[in-house]
């Protein structure tokens, strides 16, 4: 399947902010082509495929993901 991309914003539903806040569950996006914001593509392709769709690609890591965020600064770090 070749690769597609799409241009999806965050929600903005106060009804979907109030619950993720209301549970304490961190919520993040990477924007589009933001020069700012990186993401290790190679990383994802090489993990171990669990189920792919045409919208969805579902990989395992080999061992949990560590997810570092702050809020107030907008800043996230994920590490593997």
């Amino acid at each position: 399947m070749g690769c597609l991309i799409f241009k999806i914003d965050a929600s903005l539903g106060s009804h979907f902010f109030h619950h993720v806040t209301s549970m304490n569950v961190g919520y993040f996006s990477v924007p589009f082509n933001s020069e700012n914001s990186k993401l290790k593509i190679d990383a994802l392709k090489s993990q171990k495929l669990i189920k792919e769709t045409e919208f969805v690609k579902h990989v395992q890591f080999n061992k949990p993901l560590t997810v570092l965020m702050n809020g107030k600064e907008r800043k996230v770090l994920i590490h593997c």
